[in-house]
């Protein structure tokens, strides 16, 4: 039995073979009156090599790990795996279940509750169940990630960037075999309350990626996910998989503070005159706010403030003032990604 506060299993998390269970969180309240909530896992260990902890759901509207993974479970043998996979395709399983990206039950966002506390609720009991029990079992980890209901990205991998300049190295080893379009580069300052953070700190190998969105599962950001971490886990020694594609000759682009956000200053209806992974310069047009009272104004145009890639694009054309409409992210030459100006960024 491995339990951290009330979290609790007695899954067969070291053991040869391939089964799927449940980590349960007992709860209650006005609709899990006596209950618990159960997260799914599965693992997949053969013979001798890397522990990969494979994670989506971590936000419960981001679709395509989640199918990964699914696929993953339902297509490995035992027999084709050198080493152990551990699979949760419903990190945060209340939001996953409620198909909103945090929890219903506490408000909790997963990707700001790590390392986690069995005493905040159920998102950061589970957080701490995973950082107790299955980052010590891990050698590397990949957590699938999407825009979610709110946005569309880039096809990405996203690289965190820590004090650990070794780790740093081997990190972007595991962007390189993914393979995507692009990668997001983002340093970390061990304060985020991230998934990222805490396994960097811990010394864990770890690429997150970001694939779509919009609430949507698509058929080309699945595929780039899927053969991505068929290439990792190839890079790992885990799976042979001699048939991949190529991967894509990733572009570099910037995801820390310093990455330009256009932002509606006003109410409006956003014209957004950009697509995604288009390369803007600077006093491009991005878009056009309409005033939704006043017929035939406009509250106001936004242009880019830097060069770049678009990176991200908001769904909902409705703005408030805050709202981010897109993201344009500079391209970060290779040389300058394990540098000490982009750790301390």
């Amino acid at each position: 039995m491995l339990s951290i506060g009330p979290v609790r299993t007695s899954f067969d998390f070291d053991g040869a073979g391939k089964r799927a269970g449940f980590i349960d969180l007992p709860h209650s309240d006005g609709d899990l009156a006596f209950s618990a909530v159960r997260v799914p896992v599965g693992v997949i260990a053969g013979g001798s090599g890397p522990t990969v902890l494979m994670t989506a759901g971590n936000h419960g509207d981001e679709y395509e790990g989640q199918a990964i993974l699914h696929r993953l479970m339902r297509g490995l043998t035992p027999g084709q795996v050198q080493g152990r996979l551990i699979l949760l395709p419903a990190l945060n399983a209340p939001a996953v279940s409620a198909r909103r990206r945090v929890s219903p039950l506490d408000g909790g966002n997963m990707n700001r509750s790590f390392p986690g506390d069995p005493g905040k609720g159920p998102t950061g009991a589970i957080a701490a169940f995973v950082t107790a029990h299955l980052l010590p079992r891990a050698d590397v980890v990949l957590d699938f990630h999407s825009g979610g209901a709110a946005t569309r990205y880039v096809d990405c991998g996203f690289l965190c960037i820590g004090p650990d300049a070794n780790l740093n190295e081997a990190n972007l080893a595991l962007a390189d075999a993914f393979g995507a379009p692009f990668t997001m580069i983002c340093p970390i300052d061990g304060t985020g309350g991230d998934f990222d953070t805490a396994a960097h700190l811990r010394g864990k190998r770890f690429l997150a990626c970001e694939l779509g969105g919009m609430g949507t599962l698509s058929d080309e950001s699945f595929t780039i996910g899927w053969n991505g971490a068929l290439r990792v886990l190839r890079h790992l020694g885990c799976v042979a998989q001699p048939d991949l594609p190529d991967p894509h000759e990733t572009r570099f682009i910037e995801a820390g503070p310093d990455a330009g956000f256009a932002t509606a200053a006003h109410h409006g209806l956003a014209e957004i005159r950009v697509r995604l992974g288009q390369d803007v310069a600077k006093g491009d047009a991005l878009a056009t706010l309409f005033d939704t009272h006043n017929f035939g104004e406009i509250r106001g145009k936004i242009s880019a403030a830097q060069g770049g890639v678009v990176s991200v694009i908001r769904r909902n054309p409705m703005v408030r003032p805050g709202d981010h409409l897109c993201l344009v992210s500079r391209e970060i030459p290779r040389a300058d990604i394990l540098t000490d100006r982009m750790r301390a960024s």
